[in-house]
């Protein structure tokens, strides 16, 4: 059977918990809080009986499983007691979230993912199904690669000085201080009764949620912790003052990872911080005892925490809904006035910052890093990119930004866009135009959609609340595109999608003999045949590459373009900037095809990490008879296997049909148009988007069943 199967979670989570394990092993690196004896625990102590345990079987083999509850009228949510901080997703691939809305019990319509750690979920990417994100909390996780001096010699000054002075002070008014660790399960058992007699003690014990022997909370982490500690991956560690105890946590764990799961601390010794200074100890022990791991938190972190911490990241939830209809209508709903509010979840302390600059050369240095990691990807994702089209296009434009969001004071994501107005309608829009041939927000390893729909509401507010925004050319298969839909509809906006243009590309896969040998008959003729017909003429083929050959590389392009069947340039020094930067990058392949020395073809190529990309094209009509574009497109297609050894070469704009001539796949370029429901002129737009999405989707759907 392939598909979802689901069952009483309470009941059958037992006898899976060996294949979840297997999944949590291969999707997660058995990620010790989404552990099966974790999860068991929380079913067993914290389940109502209502829970689904949803396992999807793939080819062979079950390939997914998560846990669910219903939350009324066609709700469903992430089973996820406030005992575990992070959701367990167990799916390789998002997509099957599609055929679970279809799988669970009457109109699933919505199913809420909790607490979703970026580092610990999903590929959203190839989910066809909308999803909207929404800021819960901001962890912080510390690691203990390198050596605990260095870790601390970098913390703030004011965090080393105060743990010194509480050093001093505890042993002036308390005694000898002394740590002690437990992780044999009979230890690990008692700790647990000192460690819950101290936090009831403090408010926790007053307000009734401290861990105790006779309820819901001590019965749990007795069972989990004794879970764990069979197998050596529990422990308790106490701080103690001379002979009194006065902080305790509880962890559990594997070689590479400790969690913290909860601490607590004697209230009347406050003065010397207690926790603070088992936290220091605590942190210590872990840079010895698991080098190159991490400890894990998974707290909203303040701004006193974050001292601590090496690394900060949103942990949000998601909410999947059933189509692109239902989203349109809740986020309309949500946009009413009377239903708009805060989110209160969010901790004062936000660890992103978002800032604005006007040109590249006012970036600051992280995010020009963010740029060069950026440009292995595509080159058109360059910060010098940007810069020549600014320069040469949009020079004059003071709608112009670059918005970075940093955390920490890296930056992890920038928006390049132009806040543009036409007519009444104020548009936010891509930075580029049909010079380009794909857009993205730059998006770094530690990117979320949380940190991008900061970036689109800066944006937003920054422009008067604008009406529209616009992206386009995408990659609709690049996390960069899901995130997109996801960080708009997160920000009360309606995003949709549509249809750009064909892109054609060739992996590359041996020698350009053996390209060659596989094109069609009549190109391999015409290229034998005009290729002696242009030789015997004088004709030349070269490549350019060197920035000392620049100039007069540019000179030759405009010579050449200017008398083919092309329009003049509408922005003259583009192309002189593009080549210039591309040869100071070493990006540079002109391709000139002279004539009795003088140019008749021409041929701007980009080859940049292991891909080639096609550019711009140009040749004189005059000298059709010999195909100087052909030849200089063989010469060039040449080059770029045999010497530059691409593993790819990208056509880059468009469908023409001579491109299947030289390339063997076709992918899509798509761009989102998002409409802000609480504009009057975004109002006005909306039932032309919305008719706009009915006839794609009736569309897909047509193809499908013809597929």
């Amino acid at each position: 059977m392939m598909g979802w199967d689901l069952k009483p979670a309470r009941e059958h989570f037992p006898a899976f918990a060996e294949a979840w394990d297997r999944l949590n092993a291969e999707l997660y690196a058995s990620h010790p809080m989404f552990d099966s004896r974790f999860v068991g625990s929380l079913l067993e102590h914290f389940g109502n009986g209502d829970e689904l345990l949803c396992i999807h079987h793939g080819a062979g083999s079950v390939d997914g499983a998560l846990i669910v509850r219903p939350r009324g009228r066609g709700r469903w949510a992430l089973f996820l007691p406030s005992q575990a901080q992070a959701g367990a997703v167990m799916l390789k691939n998002a997509k099957l979230l599609e055929t679970l809305l279809l799988a669970l019990p009457g109109y699933a319509w919505s199913l809420d993912l909790l607490s979703i750690d970026p580092l610990y979920s999903p590929d959203w990417t190839q989910l066809g199904l909308p999803r909207i994100v929404m800021p819960h909390a901001n962890t912080m996780a510390i690691s203990t690669r390198g050596d605990f001096a260095a870790y601390w010699q970098a913390r703030p000054k004011n965090l080393r000085h105060n743990i010194s002075r509480y050093l001093r002070r505890a042993k002036q008014v308390a005694g000898a201080i002394s740590v002690h660790c437990f992780t044999k399960p009979n230890e690990i058992a008692e700790a647990l009764k000192r460690y819950g007699v101290l936090e009831s003690a403090g408010w926790k014990g007053k307000g009734g949620t401290s861990i105790a022997p006779d309820n819901a909370q001590g019965r749990f982490y007795t069972d989990m912790l004794g879970r764990f500690g069979a197998t050596g991956q529990a422990m308790v560690m106490e701080l103690h003052a001379g002979e009194r105890l006065v902080a305790s946590r509880l962890f559990i764990g594997h070689p590479t990872m400790w969690i913290a799961l909860k601490t607590t601390y004697d209230e009347t010794q406050s003065a010397f911080a207690p926790g603070r200074l088992l936290l220091h100890d605590m942190i210590e022990r872990a840079f010895n005892e698991i080098p190159d791991g991490s400890i894990e938190f998974y707290t909203n972190a303040t701004r006193d925490q974050a001292d601590w911490a090496t690394s900060l990241r949103p942990i949000p939830h998601h909410q999947i809904l059933r189509n692109e209809p239902i989203a349109t209508a809740l986020i309309t709903i949500k946009s009413l006035p009377h239903r708009l509010a805060k989110n209160q979840n969010r901790n004062a302390f936000d660890p992103l910052q978002i800032h604005s600059f006007p040109n590249v050369s006012s970036l600051p240095p992280s995010a020009l890093e963010l740029f060069e990691q950026a440009e292995t990807r595509y080159p058109e994702f360059a910060a010098g990119w940007f810069d020549n089209l600014h320069r040469s296009v949009f020079a004059e434009d003071p709608g112009m930004r670059y918005y970075v969001a940093e955390r920490a004071g890296k930056a992890v994501a920038i928006l390049p866009v132009r806040l543009a107005r036409y007519g009444l309608v104020r548009r936010i829009e891509a930075l580029g135009n049909f010079y380009t041939s794909l857009y993205s927000p730059i998006l770094g390893e530690d990117a979320t959609e949380v940190d991008l729909a900061a970036l689109l509401e800066t944006a937003s507010r920054n422009h008067e609340g604008a009406h529209e925004m616009r992206f386009a050319p995408m990659d609709p298969e690049a996390p960069a595109f899901a995130a997109t839909l996801a960080a708009l509809r997160s920000i009360g906006w309606i995003p949709f999608r549509y249809f750009c243009f064909g892109n054609w590309h060739l992996p590359v896969s041996g020698s350009w003999q053996d390209y060659f040998q596989q094109r069609e008959g009549q190109l391999r003729n015409t290229i034998k045949r005009k290729g002696k017909k242009f030789a015997a003429a004088g004709g030349t083929l070269e490549i350019i590459t060197e920035p000392t050959q620049a100039e007069a590389a540019i000179a030759d392009f405009i010579h050449v373009y200017s008398r083919s069947w092309k329009k003049p340039e509408p922005y003259p020094e583009f192309i002189p900037g593009l080549i210039r930067w591309l040869a100071a990058k070493g990006w540079l392949r002109l391709g000139i095809a002279r004539l009795v020395g003088q140019p008749i073809a021409a041929q701007l190529w980009i080859v940049a990490h292991g891909k080639a990309y096609i550019y711009k094209l140009a040749y004189d009509e005059a000298h059709a008879q010999y195909a100087p574009g052909t030849l200089l497109t063989a010469h060039l297609m040449e080059h770029a296997i045999d010497r530059d050894r691409v593993r790819e070469v990208d056509y880059m704009i468009g469908d023409d049909e001579y491109k299947k001539t030289w390339m063997s796949n076709r992918r899509e370029r798509w761009g989102i148009v998002a409409i802000n429901p609480r504009t009057f002129q975004g109002v006005l737009q909306l039932p032309k988007q919305i008719i706009g999405q009915v006839i794609r989707l009736m569309r897909e759907k047509k193809e499908a069943q013809a597929g």
